[in-house]
C-alpha cells in the first residue's frame, strides 16, 4: 500500500522506484504466466520490448520472459513481478511505476477525482515533460484501460481493515466514516438549515403516502 496510509504496525512492504530504470528488466527465478503457470527452469529467456508508465513520462525499456507453453503454445510469456523496483507488471508489455498507481489513490481518497480528471492531468504532465517530438509510443493510456490497471493493481495490495484511534487506541468498537465526497459550501450554513427529514411547521399532510 502507499506509504502514506501504513500504520506502524503494518508488515506490507513499500517500495520506491528505483532510480535509473535498468535498459534490462531482468527474470529473476522462472517467473508467472497470467494463467497462472510457472514455467521451467530449463525454458529459454527472451527479451521483449516494454513501456513503463510514471507520473511524468514514459520509459521504453527490454524485459526478460519466458515463453508459456501451458496455456498459448509459447504464445504467451511469464515475466518477473519486478515490485522491488517500483514497477507493477501489468502484462509484460506495459507496466506502471507504484508511483502513479498510487498517485491516484492519493488523490481520490483526499477529494472528488474521477479516472477520466486523473487521465488528462497525466496526459498534460507527459506534454510537459516529454521528448520535444513526441511519438505515438509516449502517449498516457486510456481511461478504461487505466481504470481496469488501477483495479488489478488494487486487488493486489495488501490493505486490511485496521484502524487506530490516538484515544480509543488501535481498533477502536465503533468506526464512524464520513461518505461526503466535498465540501458543503459555507455561504448556505445558516439558521434554517435543517436535515431533509426534517418536518416542518406548516407542511402539508399526506395521509395516503407512504
Amino acid at each position: 500500500p502507499p506509504r502514506w496510509c501504513c500504520m506502524e504496525g503494518d508488515e506490507a512492504p513499500w517500495f520506491p522506484l528505483v532510480d535509473p530504470i535498468p535498459d534490462v528488466l531482468h527474470l529473476e527465478g522462472p517467473g508467472r504466466c497470467r494463467c497462472g503457470a510457472v514455467p521451467s527452469d530449463d525454458v529459454e529467456k527472451r527479451l521483449m520490448p516494454c513501456v513503463i508508465y510514471g507520473s511524468q513520462r514514459v520509459y521504453h525499456r527490454q524485459v526478460e520472459v519466458r515463453p508459456c507453453f501451458a496455456c498459448s503454445g509459447g504464445r504467451k510469456f511469464a515475466g518477473p513481478d519486478l515490485g522491488e523496483l517500483g514497477i507493477f507488471n501489468f502484462n509484460n508489455r506495459s507496466m506502471y511505476t507504484h508511483e502513479l498507481l498510487n498517485g491516484f489513490t492519493s488523490g481520490m481518497t483526499a477529494h472528488e477525482l474521477p479516472f477520466h480528471a486523473f487521465v488528462t492531468t497525466v496526459d498534460r504532465s507527459y506534454l510537459e515533460h516529454g521528448p520535444a517530438n513526441p511519438q505515438p509510443s509516449d502517449d498516457f493510456v486510456s481511461d478504461e484501460t487505466f481504470r481496469r490497471v488501477w483495479y488489478s493493481w488494487r486487488r493486489l495490495q495488501l490493505l486490511g481493515d485496521t484502524f487506530s484511534c490516538d484515544d480509543c487506541g488501535p481498533s477502536p468498537p465503533t468506526v464512524i466514516f464520513d461518505g461526503l465526497t466535498a465540501g458543503f459550501p459555507g455561504k448556505y450554513v445558516t439558521p434554517t438549515l435543517t436535515p431533509p427529514t426534517t418536518v416542518l411547521p406548516g407542511a402539508p399532510v399526506r395521509d395516503t403516502v407512504r
